[in-house]
């Protein structure tokens, strides 16, 4: 464990991916005696909840003057946030602020904190750092790069390393430390009981499954965001839908699914699972959003993952989460450009299956869960908290 004089520390995300990012470095942080708040805005609420960090203040609005406050009133030596994308609901996101104004604020005490970005996945990397022209209808055009720069970006390996130096990004400001979370997952996922996925299947809301079928799950999304990506989210479900109905009609295969919808934007999803599917036993749910939720049908992420035997999903982080448990993933884009290249790092290196055409669909489900495919593992790195801390204690010092 890196030792090093206390200090304050900042955690702040708005995104529940940039939030699963930074949370397990709080209670590391606060173990070694440094003084940890936390902030959160949007998705990264719930997240922080269910890593059992409360949040010392939930903004739910990004006014300039609670921001100047917090830096002013706290005084962080150091401002650690995940990433994030403006979006038109979000023009100048909650990380982009920290960094800007960390790096002019004074109190007239020396204060002037630094501040790190940790990476929690591969692509737009470009985009997480710039101004994006949110007004028109493609919104991840660019229209300043690299605008938004912390001191320091924990980037997750060399091949993102390589890749943001291709794109421009200044060496001195990344340094590889791994993603916290999959170290996180390795841990959660080591104190899972032998019987998790028997433990999953009898929660209530699986009660209409078949027994001893085969177990896929959909992880659902918004693509608004992405209003040129050729699919949307209700597309890409109602499709993935009737496919695996088509396969289980021609083989006999008796197969249960669950539809993860995204916690907060899942209205599309919800459409789209309303389609006719005779041949399957299916069930759209997320404990974390669930309406009239019950404790008996709570599970982790980790749980539900780890029980499954495909995962299939667009961009979605958890596919990543998926990996690093050793599941096999299919990344379903139909009729996806060139232009989005969403975690395509997995597919080219055989950790995925990319599908981009329907009609291919049913064939890559069937030969995965018969083994005709057999996928590499995603290794998720080594001390990814702790290099995150040291690195922390290096830009203390500077």
């Amino acid at each position: 464990m890196t030792t090093c004089s206390r200090k304050r520390i900042l955690i702040a995300s708005s995104l529940n991916a940039g939030a699963e990012a930074v949370a397990p470095l709080v209670e590391r942080l606060m173990g070694r005696g440094d003084t940890v708040r936390v902030l959160s805005h949007r998705a990264a609420t719930a997240t922080f909840k269910s890593m059992d960090i409360e949040p010392d203040r939930i903004l739910e609005n990004l006014y300039a003057a609670d921001l100047v406050r917090e830096l002013t009133e706290f005084e962080p030596a150091i401002i650690v946030t995940g990433t994030q994308i403006q979006r038109r609901e979000c023009p100048i996101p909650l990380e982009h602020s920290l960094w800007w104004m960390g790096s002019r604020i004074n109190n007239g005490n020396g204060f002037l904190p630094r501040s790190i970005a940790v990476m929690n996945t591969w692509g737009t990397e470009l985009e997480q750092f710039s101004t994006l022209d949110i007004r028109g209808e493609v919104p991840l055009r660019i229209m300043e790069k690299m605008a938004w720069a912390p001191d320091q970006i924990a980037v997750l390996d060399e091949y993102q390393m390589q890749k943001m130096l291709a794109l421009g990004f200044d060496r001195k400001k990344l340094v590889i430390t791994g993603n916290p979370y999959f170290e996180h997952v390795e841990t959660q996922i080591a104190g899972l009981s032998p019987n998790t996925r028997a433990e999953l299947l009898a929660k209530p809301v699986f009660s209409g499954f078949h027994k001893n079928g085969t177990l896929l799950v959909f992880i659902s999304d918004d693509m608004s965001p992405f209003p040129d990506i050729t699919f949307t989210e209700k597309d890409v479900l109602q499709s993935f839908l009737k496919t695996v109905d088509r396969l289980a009609e021609e083989t006999g295969m008796k197969i249960n699914l669950i539809v993860r919808p995204h916690p907060f934007r899942n209205a599309n999803a919800q459409d789209a699972f309303d389609c006719e599917t005779p041949h399957i036993r299916k069930v759209l749910h997320n404990p974390v959003s669930a309406k009239g939720g019950k404790p008996k049908n709570n599970y982790s992420m980790e749980q539900l993952l780890t029980s499954v035997d495909l995962v299939v999903g667009t961009l979605n982080n958890p596919l990543i989460t998926a990996k690093i448990i050793g599941r096999p993933v299919i990344h379903y884009l139909p009729g996806v450009g060139t232009d989005y290249e969403f975690q395509k790092f997995l597919s080219d290196q055989g950790m995925s299956t990319r599908v981009t055409r329907e009609s291919d669909l049913g064939t890559a489900i069937q030969c995965i869960l018969d083994g005709r495919i057999v996928q590499k593992p995603l290794e998720a790195g080594k001390d990814a908290i702790e290099n995150v801390i040291r690195l922390i204690d290096q830009l203390s010092r500077t």
